[in-house]
């Protein structure tokens, strides 16, 4: 019993550390895209992420590879993207590129794994990108969004005209506006011979109204909002990625994935899945497994495996996207990954 006790204790780090680093970076990737969401014209994001035109995957796969994200970090900008009214097939591009070739990998890449090996895991990665993500346009898998999950959330706008000054905050903290209600009452119906009905004095209430939060403090509560609606899939997420990470020998990895197993590529495209581990973290770790004697191609469709589609990140996507778009989604990235480690083992062996 005592001989797990240290597997247990690295998976508990790892889960709490996770679920911190989660937590910031979604809440403050949130915040950053809805500030620009906030400031960018819309019609900007249309004409330049369309998916009715090829620019618009091509300059979905530039902004992917800019961005140095992990899988999980690319979710808040992709819901930004969607709600900004960017094409369907753009923004998947975006969410499939922005993990696997970015600013941090590439050089990366290059000093571990060469220059040869990383041409083509980047030719391969963005090429592959752009098909499959028109492909999934043009078959309509955009219908299989939740459009629940994607809707801005927007504040009623307050009516009237303050009579006014904002007057103390109530009790719950929020500040309030004072309108003042002129009311006018019936006419009576009575009155003295040459006179009109009698009249009472006119008289005013005040009226208080809720002030809508400012726009700072309305993008983090929306930021804020995002992540706990997918709180839940996080939290399963990263959860069974601990476990795996605690409990998972490395040394069952190379015997599944070795050079001398035919089936080492797919094998390991499938095994990357459950690791939630970014590109940057993985590349360094690569080069022992290969020294172990894993062949290039299966590291290559480990890595992305794992970075393309992690645990974590399948979690999340499950409160954006139905069953046939997920599925869909990993059916991706195991192509990616199967079609990059054979060219690799073809081309480099």
């Amino acid at each position: 019993m005592e001989t797990i006790y240290p597997q247990l204790g690295e998976s508990l780090i790892f889960f709490l550390t996770t679920m911190a680093e989660m937590a910031i970076l979604f809440v403050g990737i949130s915040f950053l895209v809805g500030v620009i969401n906030e400031f960018l014209p819309q019609d900007k994001v249309k004409r330049w992420l369309s998916g009715r035109h090829g620019r618009g995957y091509l300059v979905g796969s530039i902004l992917g590879g800019l961005t140095p994200f992990c899988s999980c970090s690319t979710i808040p900008v992709t819901i930004g993207l969607l709600r900004a009214g960017a094409g369907f097939g753009p923004t998947m591009a975006f969410l499939f590129t922005s993990p696997l070739v970015n600013p941090v990998i590439i050089p990366l890449f290059v000093t571990l794994l060469g220059l040869e090996v990383t041409l083509v895991y980047a030719t391969v990665a963005i090429g592959m990108t752009l098909v499959i993500s028109f492909l999934l346009e043009k078959a309509g898998f955009s219908r299989f969004l939740i459009e629940d999950a994607l809707q801005l959330g927007t504040a009623p706008a307050a009516t009237g005209t303050p009579l006014s000054r904002p007057v103390s905050r109530s009790a719950s903290g929020a500040s309030a506006t004072q309108f003042m209600v002129q009311l006018q009452p019936a006419a009576t119906g009575k009155g003295t011979a040459g006179s009109g009905p009698e009249q009472q004095s006119a008289f005013t209430i005040p009226v208080y109204q809720q002030e809508q939060p400012g726009t700072w403090r309305r993008i983090f509560n929306e930021a804020v909002r995002q992540f706990r609606s997918l709180l839940p899939y996080v939290i399963l997420g990263v959860a069974i990625g601990s476990v795996i990470h605690g409990f998972l020998p490395a040394d069952l990895v190379v015997r599944l994935a070795g050079a001398d197993n035919p089936l080492a590529v797919p094998v390991s495209a499938v095994v990357g899945i459950p690791l939630y581990l970014r590109v940057s973290t993985m590349v360094p770790i690569a080069a022992s497994l290969v020294a172990k004697g894993m062949s290039l191609g299966a590291v290559i469709a480990l890595i992305i495996g794992g970075a393309g589609a992690s645990l974590p990140e399948l979690a999340m996507l499950k409160g954006m996207f139905r069953l046939p778009l997920l599925i869909g989604f990993i059916g991706s990235v195991m192509v990616m990954a199967i079609s990059a480690g054979f060219l690799v083992n073809f081309i480099v062996l």
